[in-house]
């Protein structure tokens, strides 16, 4: 991984090597018993703990290789991934899960481009049943981040990851002062007729915020046309999260978002269209360390997190060669609010252009080989102004990475 800042400020790069290795049981009587452990170790890297000298900001990027709540030079992590006992029904439909497990949910998901994904821990259960209809969902009550070596209570994960500002501008100071229990969750994704798929998600972070989710789509991936629309609306529940409302995670009363998608499949090829609309009532907040944004604007590298007042579009095209190359070129414009108006920017992000390229490539004569290169580009819009400590990370920068994975 690299990442090149114009002008001044540092350049870095990291080169980390890991792998993992588990074990499961055979089952009885539906029960099976999993654990599975990783491991970590820098190779060749920047000196990742310094500061960039002339902006004072710390490494963004590739600090994510390793272990981003305790930064060293050896950078050598060893950390426990699954621990769980799972039961599932002899036509598989139905399933609980309890213990340490990989949840992919629109807000909670291991994410993606890092050697260890945010894992989560709690009970969940879920049913599909012959027609169809899936329903799904638990408690989760502690979580390991991507990007970390430990699991944390999920009231301790608020703030793993860079905060921001407040709604009144002065730095957030929710980070180790959160009060809340757990994330209760709850899933449902119905297949109508006529192509359409309703898919529903609840989402109580209990005493800081709700989530509420509804996604409607027309078409299946293979079809040649596709549509897609959601609806994303957030609450404040209780104190937002302390009693004090400046340590409060949710500042605001609420949020809304709408995000739309059409899609056509020419044989090989596909392009995609997208908008997001962040509306003006408020920030959209979700702890970055629990998972990637749901948008379909959503692009590697990047998210809409912690903004309000935000117009977002983006296109996709991706082409499957015949020889196994998955190749997809993305380009993004994102429209956000000043950088000083605090109430809607929390990260004092400008306005910028988003440009990721990537290649994936799976080697069809050694099954389990995985192969990912990905260039990326982000500049600011034309006519907005920002500080070069504003800009650093974020735009004006050039990032790379060459990924490989190899599962046995």
């Amino acid at each position: 991984m690299g990442t090149l800042n114009d002008g001044a400020p540092a350049d870095y790069h990291a080169q980390a090597f890991g792998g993992s290795l588990g074990f499961s049981s055979l089952r009885w009587n539906g029960m099976q018993l999993r654990m599975t452990g990783g491991y970590t170790f820098d190779l060749w890297s920047a000196d990742l703990t310094a500061a960039d000298p002339v902006t004072n900001m710390p490494n963004r990027y590739e600090v994510g290789l390793f272990d981003v709540t305790n930064l060293r030079r050896d950078n050598q992590l060893a950390y426990v991934q699954l621990f769980q006992l799972n039961y599932h029904t002899r036509d598989d439909r139905s399933s609980i899960v309890f213990g340490r497990q990989e949840l992919i949910t629109p807000f909670i998901n291991p994410q993606d481009g890092r050697m260890h994904p945010g894992l989560s821990e709690g009970l969940w259960g879920s049913h599909k049943s012959k027609k169809g209809l899936r329903i799904e969902g638990g408690f989760i009550y502690r979580m390991a981040p991507r990007s970390t070596a430990a699991w944390y209570p999920v009231e301790q994960t608020f703030g793993l990851y860079p905060v921001g500002v407040g709604v009144d501008g002065k730095p957030s100071r929710y980070k180790g002062r959160i009060i809340s229990p757990g994330i209760a969750m709850a899933g449902i994704t119905a297949p109508l007729k006529h192509k359409l798929t309703v898919t529903g998600w609840e989402m109580l972070t209990a005493n800081a915020f709700n989530t509420a989710m509804l996604q409607v789509e027309r078409g299946t991936r293979d079809d040649r046309w596709m549509a897609g629309v959601m609806a994303i609306r957030q609450d404040r529940v209780m104190n937002g999260g302390n009693n004090a409302d400046s340590l409060a995670y949710f500042q605001s009363d609420a949020s809304m978002a709408f995000s739309g998608r059409i899609r056509m499949n020419l044989g090989r090829f596909r392009w995609q269209a997208n908008y997001t609309r962040i509306t003006a009532h408020g920030r959209y907040l979700m702890p970055r360390e629990w998972g990637r944004d749901p948008f379909y604007t959503f692009l590697s590298r990047e998210r809409n997190e912690g903004v309000g007042d935000v117009h977002a579009a983006t296109i996709n095209l991706i082409w499957h060669t015949k020889s196994g190359w998955r190749i997809q070129a993305d380009a993004g414009q994102y429209w956000l609010p000043p950088i000083a108006a605090a109430r809607l920017n929390k990260y004092a992000f400008p306005s910028y252009q988003h440009q990721p390229e990537r290649a994936i490539s799976l080697r069809r004569n050694w099954k389990g080989l995985a192969a990912q290169f990905i260039y990326m580009v982000k500049l600011p819009m034309p006519g907005v102004e920002y500080t070069t400590r504003q800009a650093v990370h974020k735009v004006n920068m050039h990032h790379m990475e060459v990924i490989v994975n190899y599962a046995f």
